[in-house]
C-alpha cells in the first residue's frame, strides 16, 4: 500500500510539474482582433442574353423572347473573380511581424451588402466561392463553395448574413489563413417562357464583409 501511495504521489507531482513548466500547452496561441475585411463583387445579368439566343438559335430583339420560341433552362452567370492579397492590406500592416505566426483564423460573421439593384427579376440565389489568387474561375481546380446569399428580390438592396455550406466556413479559414486567395461566385437563372418572356437582365453589385480575429503564436 505504501509503495502505491509513493507512486501516485510522484505522477501528480510530475504532472504539476509539466504542467506549470508549459510543456503541456505547446500551441499556445494570442488571439488579434483586426478590422473588418471587405470586399465588392457584381453580377451582369445581361450575360444571360447570348446564352439565350445559343440555346433557341434565334436574335432576341428587344427584352423579349419572340413567341414561338419555348425554352425551360437554367443559365450560369459567374460573378468576376478578384485577386485579394491580405500581406499587403494596409489595416494588417501593423500586425506584419505577427502574420507569420498566424496559427488559425477564427470567422466571426460574414454579411453582404447590395448597394445596386437593377435586376428585373427575382435571383433565386447567389453562390459565393473562394480559391487560390490565381484561379479567375469556379472551374478552377482550387475552387470551393463556401456560401450562399439568400434570394434576392429584385431592386432590393440592404444587408443580411450569408448562409455558410457544410464545411464552408472551414475552407475560408482555410484560405484566409494563406492570407492570399481569390473571391469568386456565381448566380443561376432560370428561364421559363410559360411564365414570362421577359429576357433577365439589370446589374447587381455590393460587397462582402469578413469579421475575423488570428490565432499568433506568442512572440
Amino acid at each position: 500500500m505504501k509503495t502505491n501511495s509513493k507512486w501516485l504521489s510522484l505522477v501528480a507531482i510530475l504532472v504539476l510539474a509539466f504542467g506549470g513548466c508549459g510543456l503541456l500547452d505547446s500551441e499556445a496561441t494570442v488571439s488579434i482582433d483586426v478590422p473588418d475585411q471587405t470586399f465588392s463583387f457584381s453580377l451582369d445579368a445581361s450575360q444571360v442574353r447570348s446564352q439565350i439566343e445559343q440555346a433557341c438559335a434565334c436574335t432576341l430583339q428587344g427584352n423579349e423572347i419572340p413567341q414561338g420560341v419555348n425554352l425551360t433552362q437554367t443559365f450560369t452567370v459567374e460573378l468576376p473573380a478578384q485577386a485579394i492579397d491580405l500581406s499587403q492590406n494596409p489595416d494588417l500592416q501593423k500586425y506584419k511581424d505577427q502574420l507569420d505566426k498566424v496559427k488559425a483564423v477564427t470567422i466571426k460573421y460574414v454579411r453582404y451588402t447590395l448597394s445596386q439593384n437593377s435586376l428585373n427579376f427575382d435571383l433565386p440565389a447567389a453562390e459565393l466561392w473562394i480559391g487560390a489568387l490565381s484561379a479567375t474561375s469556379i472551374s478552377h481546380a482550387s475552387a470551393k463553395k463556401i456560401a450562399v446569399l439568400p434570394s434576392i428580390a429584385a431592386g432590393f438592396t440592404g444587408t443580411g448574413e450569408v448562409n455558410f455550406v457544410t464545411g464552408g466556413r472551414d475552407t475560408l479559414s482555410s484560405f484566409l489563413l494563406s492570407l492570399q486567395f481569390a473571391l469568386l461566385g456565381k448566380a443561376d437563372i432560370t428561364v421559363d417562357t410559360s411564365k414570362t418572356r421577359t429576357v433577365p437582365g439589370g446589374q447587381l453589385a455590393g460587397s462582402v464583409t469578413i469579421g475575423l480575429s488570428f490565432k499568433v503564436a506568442p512572440l
